[in-house]
This record gives structure tokens, C-alpha cells and sequence, in this order.
């Protein structure tokens, strides 16, 4: 049903939104959380030091307040992660490379500041709009070159949250593990992108 691209992304997404065990069983597409360990398999979380909120799957109830978090089911989870980062954060006109990082940061940053990090990285104006001009740029730049840049746009921006809000600090290592895997994985010569 989705392209094979959005499948790998949101897939190596899941180890980070939900943790590297996450498997699809029937308990998990229902999206049950009624004991600890359902929870645990569907990411469910509600940290009140957390900023996204309330959040099962990676999908967090202050980006998406229209969504019922305690009843999301996979299926529609993977729905909001293709109509609103895929689709949205424009990640089917890159490169799969660029495009699993890029769906990462419109998960983890939101879709305004991915596309924002990804005109950064490119140099262009930084106005959140995918057109001509980023498209243009993007065809002619190396993808491992990009992801690395968008990597070092990430993991800075991660220490500045830290450093205007010490309370984030307990997120800092997570954080930057995820960007030093990513990086990892975009970026590797052997990897069937």
C-alpha cells in the first residue's frame, strides 16, 4: 500500500519512537496499552517533562491534538506518519537516502523545521518552502555529503534546546544517539537505499 521508501523509514523510525524491539503482533496493531508491557511495545508514554505530550508510536498529542492517543491503532499511526511527515515533510522527492533521514527529522523536529534544516543544509533561504530553488540544489549535492550536513544541523540544534532549557537535559543522550545512528545508517556505502 505505501511506497517502499516511506516503509523503510518508518520502519527504522520505530526504534527510536518506540525502541529497537518493536514488532508488529497483534497486540501492538491494536495498539493495547492496558498492562506495562503493551506500553512498552507500543511506545506509550505520557512525561510531563516531555514536550510532545501524551504519545503512542512516536505519534504525540501536542503535535496532533485531533487524535485520540489511548485508542490509536498501528494502522492508523502509519496513516498520520505518511499523510502528515511523509507526504507533508515531501520526503517522496528525494533521494531514499535523504528522504529516510529527512522523515526522521519531520518526526522528531516537526515538518516546518526539517524542511527549514534540510535549506540549511543546501544553502538556501531557509523559508520551509521545497521548491525550485531547494530541488535545484538538492540534485547536486552529494546524499552522504547531505546527510552528514543534516545530522550536524540536528545534533547542534538538540544541544541548543539543552542549553536554553537545562531541564531538557535528560533527553541529550537519547537525542544524540538517535542522530549518530541515523547517521549511520544514511550514510552507509553498503546500505540498499
Amino acid at each position: 500500500m505505501y511506497p517502499s521508501a516511506f516503509e523503510k523509514a518508518v520502519n527504522h523510525c520505530m526504534i527510536y519512537e518506540v525502541g529497537s524491539f518493536f514488532k508488529l503482533t497483534p497486540e501492538v496493531e491494536a495498539g493495547f496499552i492496558n498492562t506495562q508491557s503493551q506500553k512498552d511495545a507500543v511506545g506509550y508514554t505520557n512525561d510531563p517533562l516531555d514536550h510532545g505530550g501524551e504519545t503512542k508510536f512516536g505519534v504525540a498529542k501536542n503535535d496532533n491534538p485531533d487524535l485520540n492517543i489511548t485508542t490509536l491503532t498501528w494502522s492508523q499511526a502509519e496513516a498520520v506518519y505518511y499523510d502528515r511527515y511523509w507526504i507533508t515533510g515531501m520526503c517522496d522527492s528525494f533521494n531514499t537516502r535523504v528522504a529516510v533521514l529527512h522523515f526522521d527529522s519531520c518526526v522528531n523536529h516537526g515538518v516546518a523545521r526539517a524542511k527549514k534544516f534540510l535549506q540549511r543544509a543546501v544553502g538556501v533561504t531557509e523559508d520551509g518552502i521545497i521548491g525550485k530553488v531547494t530541488l535545484t540544489a538538492l540534485s547536486v549535492i552529494n546524499p552522504v555529503d547531505l546527510c552528514n550536513k543534516i545530522c550536524d544541523i540536528r545534533a547542534k540544534y538538540y544541544q541548543d534546546i539543552v542549553a536554553n532549557n537545562p531541564n531538557q537535559a535528560r533527553f541529550l543522550n537519547g537525542w544524540l544517539r538517535r542522530i549518530t545512528e541515523m547517521r549511520a545508517f544514511t550514510t552507509d556505502p553498503s546500505a540498499n537505499f
